[in-house]
């Protein structure tokens, strides 16, 4: 009789998936580990000590939203080492798109398929019964967008800070205009010590990259906040109303009309350092950027010059340069940055059905032998 074949689950999956406590359960020998350490040595000698192909054999990792990054990623040494059971490993899935550490190319060349995490309509098939809602992640990461923006405007933020302190209507306002509670002056809240606080509605927003995910941030933007839509990428979608800018070097020019700009960019050597110094020259002295591609595409040191200066109005993140740590400038600056730790798509919902949709790839996979859904290799 033929041994069960086994999963190893990196980072914990939604312990209430149906899928987890039916088949996964009864049809696999499930192990978990947890890294606890960067040396990826220490993961192979588990590897090594904990299956075999003849009584435990792995056929499938879940990586989780994690994936292999504490070990400094799925390289190429590591898919190579003997240690690693690539002859019975059938696939490996992730619960996130992004698949930067993962060496492809290797996964490739020993036959090991790889499946990231895509919630489009599009991208998958109407037999894929586990995906019970399309576009969760974007609608998610929208509303993510849609808060830092309307910081940037209303800073609501900044006043709650205040009214925290004092613990009073009248002189919360006072101080988050900079001026003294002890003034008997009425301050309307319109102004702050960085600026004054405006409206959205009508605010021209530029969209830097336009997939799925930034489709749902200029659905919300446009329906939501009132503001007009353009888009930035290297081709034009005929299939939305927006405005179209082609993302080469003419847009610098006409990057001055904009007072809110959206990072919805990969990070890639092509995006790397993308809105730099001389990017920022172009743009408008009172802009509202917010950044949920990658903390690549910005260059902190632009980035903070600008917000020195007064050149960016206001500064939302969700990604960081140096993730998981956070600059300094950045936590300090209260007036004019709203900060998100790389929560955009970080609700319940997503979590249980990106779970539900990995595991799925394994059970079809490794049980039937399909091939999957949302395959990347």
């Amino acid at each position: 009789m033929s041994p069960k074949p086994a999963i190893l689950f990196i980072s914990s999956p939604d312990y209430s998936s149906e899928l987890y406590q039916t088949t996964i359960k009864n049809e696999f020998q499930v192990v978990h580990h947890d890294f606890q350490s960067s040396d990826p040595q220490d993961f192979l000698n588990f590897l090594h000590g904990n299956f075999d192909a003849n009584s435990k054999p792995l056929t499938a990792i879940y990586g989780g939203f994690p994936s292999f990054h504490p070990i400094g990623g799925l390289t190429e040494a590591l898919i190579e080492d003997k240690l690693f059971p690539k002859d019975t490993i059938k696939c490996i899935v992730l619960c996130s798109r992004g698949v930067n550490g993962v060496d492809i190319p290797a996964l490739e060349r020993n036959n090991i398929k790889l499946f990231n995490y895509n919630d489009e309509p599009d991208s998958y098939s109407k037999n894929n019964k586990v995906l019970k809602k399309a576009g969760v992640v974007g609608n998610d990461v929208a509303d993510c967008v849609l808060w830092h923006v309307l910081e940037g405007y209303r800073k609501l933020s900044y006043q709650q800070l205040h009214l925290r302190k004092t613990r009073n209507t009248l002189t919360s306002r006072l101080a988050a205009a900079g001026k003294s509670p002890d003034l008997n002056e009425f301050a309307f809240g319109h102004e702050l010590v960085s600026c004054c606080v405006e409206s959205p509605r009508d605010k021209k927003a530029l969209i830097l990259g336009l997939g799925s995910i930034g489709k749902q941030i200029a659905l919300k933007l446009h329906y939501g906040l009132g503001m007009q839509i353009h888009y930035a990428k290297r081709t034009c979608d005929s299939e939305v109303p927006w405005c179209y800018h082609p993302l080469d070097a003419s847009i610098y020019d006409k990057l001055s009309q904009f007072s809110t700009m959206i990072v919805a960019l990969p990070g890639t050597p092509e995006t790397k350092h993308l809105i730099d110094k001389d990017f920022l020259s172009y743009c408008s002295r009172d802009l509202v950027l917010v950044n949920i591609g990658r903390g690549s595409v910005l260059e902190p040191d632009a980035i903070e010059s600008a917000l020195e200066q007064g050149q960016i109005r206001h500064l939302g993140v969700d990604v960081f340069y140096n993730e998981p740590e956070v600059e300094e400038w950045l936590t300090k600056n209260t007036a004019r940055v709203s900060l998100t730790p790389h929560v955009g798509s970080g609700t319940k919902d997503n979590f249980y059905q990106s779970c539900e949709f990995a595991l799925n790839n394994i059970i079809e996979v490794v049980l039937r032998n399909s091939d999957g859904y949302s395959r990347v290799v």
